[in-house]
């Protein structure tokens, strides 16, 4: 594999010397494309990835195959993190949104350092109750607020997981993301647009003003923020 430069991952950044030590040498560099689904809702988790420059939802399905996004893990996190609750699979997909790098390690072996090392232990923890937090608002979102405030913390989301400002989504797959159907989405999309606030042309959307966006979107987005700036790893 060719030397590639990676965006560092919080987790891994905020790991004492000691726990680096004994975790790095299981690590695998992995490139994650557009599209790939890394898990399956209730398959076994056999690996569990630390992020870079690449962005994941953790995608909730029904039976007659609408979904919506539960969950989102960049390089804040850990996919997979579940695992070290002894639940050997997870009710959600996970989805690669924005393709890149991730240091991939096994399962098993994550298990085996988390039993071991209490600071690890400790700093893991911590994520999870962040993430947990992030689920659970994400049913308080999809409730309360509107697509447009719904939408604006999704682009806000990922600008602060990938460190940029243009992405390539297609309609169809922000509708998925935010369970409503294709045709409430492209109002809203026309909403922020028009406010100039975003610009959206050919499947890529591109932040024009954060600042505002930031107003539009809903409280939500700040919440599920201050819990990732809580904890010992840097913030989003």
């Amino acid at each position: 594999m060719p030397n590639i430069t990676r965006q560092p991952n919080n987790l891994l950044a905020a790991l004492s010397e000691s726990d680096r030590r004994q975790l790095m040498p299981h690590l695998t560099q992995v490139e994650l494309r557009l599209g790939a689904v890394l898990a399956e809702p209730y398959a076994p988790l056999k690996h569990a990835y630390f992020l870079h420059e690449s962005m994941v939802s953790l995608v909730s399905m029904t039976s007659e195959g609408a979904s919506v996004e539960v969950a989102m893990v960049g390089r804040e996190g850990l996919l997979g993190v579940t695992a070290i609750l002894q639940v050997e699979s997870s009710p959600y997909r996970a989805l690669v949104q924005v393709p890149g790098g991730a240091s991939r390690i096994e399962i098993k072996k994550l298990k085996i350092l988390f039993d071991e090392r209490a600071s690890l232990r400790r700093l893991i923890l911590r994520y999870l109750h962040a993430l947990m937090t992030q689920t659970a608002q994400s049913a308080v979102c999809s409730r309360f607020h509107s697509v447009e405030q719904r939408l604006a913390r999704w682009i806000l989301s990922s600008r602060d997981r990938a460190r940029r400002n243009s992405f390539r989504y297609t309609q169809e797959f922000l509708s998925n993301m935010l369970g409503a159907d294709r045709s409430t989405t492209t109002l809203a999309a026309g909403v922020l647009k028009r406010a100039g606030l975003i610009k959206y042309t050919r499947g890529t959307i591109t932040i024009l003003n954060s600042k505002e966006l930031e107003q539009v979107a809903c409280e939500c987005y700040h919440v599920v923020k201050r819990e990732f700036q809580d904890t010992s790893h840097p913030p989003l």
